[in-house]
């Protein structure tokens, strides 16, 4: 498990410029990410628990990808990685931006359940549970994630309302990316 400093938080550390699977991801475009994660193996307990600490992570816009996705496949863009810390079947975390020096931010509880999508096991997201206390409108953010090669993780991103879950793009998280010191 990793550790936590005497604040109580893990620092922020930058991820690795050099993200050739997700450079991949991004030039592939979002036409392919709803078949990479139909394709991908159903997520066990095992391959959950190794996505542990920072995972460097990037978006890729839906509706606005023209104009956003440039700016988000960059290295240097402000949302770098989403952080997990397992206690039991559950992760705790939060998303990492580069903001201000760096910002732990959106928390979450993640676990493996059944997907929207498809019914199948992935890791869900939940940004809404009781215990986080997050402010709206975080707290209507649900995300999947399955592994679509080793370390290499793909899924949507949504906006949930009380009915429903509106798209909103995709992350991917690449855990084979090592960090370098601060933010």
């Amino acid at each position: 498990m990793t550790p936590l400093t005497t604040h109580g938080l893990m620092p922020i550390r930058q991820p690795a410029a050099h993200r050739p699977r997700l450079d991949e991801l991004s030039a592939a475009g979002q036409s392919g990410f709803g078949e990479l994660f139909a394709a991908a193996p159903d997520v066990t307990a095992a391959d959950f628990a190794r996505l542990d600490g920072d995972v460097t992570m990037r978006s890729f816009p839906g509706s606005a990808e023209r104009l956003l996705g440039p700016l988000m496949a960059r290295p240097g863009y402000f949302w770098v990685a989403k952080s997990f810390r397992h206690v039991d079947e559950e992760a705790v975390g939060h998303n990492v931006v580069r903001l201000l020096g760096g910002m732990r931010v959106l928390n979450f509880v993640a676990a493996v359940g059944d997907s929207v999508v498809d019914g199948r096991p992935a890791v869900l997201f939940d940004y809404d549970d009781p215990r986080l206390g997050s402010a709206r409108p975080g707290r209507r953010i649900y995300d999947e994630l399955r592994q679509i090669a080793p370390d290499l993780w793909l899924g949507p991103s949504f906006f949930a309302t009380k009915s429903k879950r509106i798209p909103m793009g995709w992350c991917a998280l690449d855990a084979s990316i090592p960090f370098e010191g601060p933010a």
